[in-house]
Formats: C-alpha cells, sequence, structure tokens
C-alpha cells in the first residue's frame, strides 16, 4: 500500500508502511512496517485497534495527545500499544490516525505525538473481539531492506 500525505506548506512524501496478520493459532501475531520507525510503530497501533474494531469507520473528532518510554525498543513498542488499548479501556476512545515521533534520551527513548480520537460507538465500529493485553513473545523491532519492522503478538 502507497498513501501520498500532502499537508499545507509540506512537501509530498510517499508512505509504504502497512500491517498484516500473521498466522497464529489463539492469539494476533500482527506484523507492521514503515520508510521510519515511527511509520512501523503507528501502524502497529492502527493494527492493534483494527482487531477489536474496524478501524476503516473510525473517523476521529478529537485529538489525543500520548506519550511512553521504554529502555529499548522492545520496551518501548509494548508500552506504547499499552497505552493504546488504555485509552480504548479507560477513556472509551477509539483512536484513527496518528502523528508520533521517537526520540533517544540519555538512557531511553520516547515516543510523544497524537492520534485522532471519537467516542466508541459498538455498532458503528462493528466491535470485534477483547484484546486482553500486549506480550513480550515473539516481539521484535527490526530494520531490514530499508524498512522498519515490528511484529507482536496480543493476547486474546
Amino acid at each position: 500500500m502507497r498513501l501520498v500525505i500532502i499537508k499545507p506548506g509540506q512537501k509530498q512524501r510517499l508512505l509504504s508502511g502497512g500491517f498484516k496478520y500473521l498466522e497464529h493459532i489463539t492469539d494476533a501475531y500482527i506484523e507492521s512496517w514503515g520508510d521510519s520507525l515511527e511509520e512501523a510503530f503507528s501502524y502497529a497501533a492502527t493494527a492493534t485497534i483494527n482487531v477489536m474494531f474496524e478501524i476503516k469507520n473510525v473517523r476521529g473528532t478529537s485529538k489525543t495527545d500520548f506519550q511512553v518510554e521504554g529502555e529499548d525498543y522492545l520496551e518501548l513498542l509494548f508500552n506504547w500499544l499499552e497505552k493504546v488499548l488504555l485509552v480504548i479501556s479507560i477513556d472509551n476512545q477509539v483512536i484513527s490516525s496518528f502523528e508520533i515521533k521517537i526520540s533517544k534520551l540519555d538512557t531511553k527513548y520516547r515516543l510523544t505525538g497524537w492520534g485522532m480520537a471519537e467516542s466508541i460507538d459498538m455498532s458503528k465500529h462493528n466491535y470485534r473481539t477483547e484484546i486482553k493485553g500486549v506480550t513480550y513473545h515473539e516481539m521484535e523491532v527490526l530494520q531490514e531492506d530499508g524498512q522498519y519492522k515490528v511484529r507482536f503478538m496480543l493476547d486474546l
């Protein structure tokens, strides 16, 4: 999938990221990718939400800010996906598009950004299944052939 994103005052940039569901008997095993780590992490969150809801039905009407940290990229990915699930379960919000930045601090990594959220409507968003949590099992953050890839499992 290639998307073209054009914002006022910016040059055109092509995004070649996406996500897919890998085969697993009991859990959701997901791979997401992008030209940047941020793009891969953004698609990881989108894929996670799509497990629970029909992501194409989420329009997002209010901005929700995010900030998570991790000792390494695996912990950062874990904490990021946990944060997305907390917004769903505690704030009763489902999120669509994300704009995130990952930076290196002295001893940690930080993800900051925002997403467009709206209140969960079970009929509009076509609720699918509950996610019990994110796991470290089979989690990977890779850079291959000029792209970043992340793989992770969600306990259903």
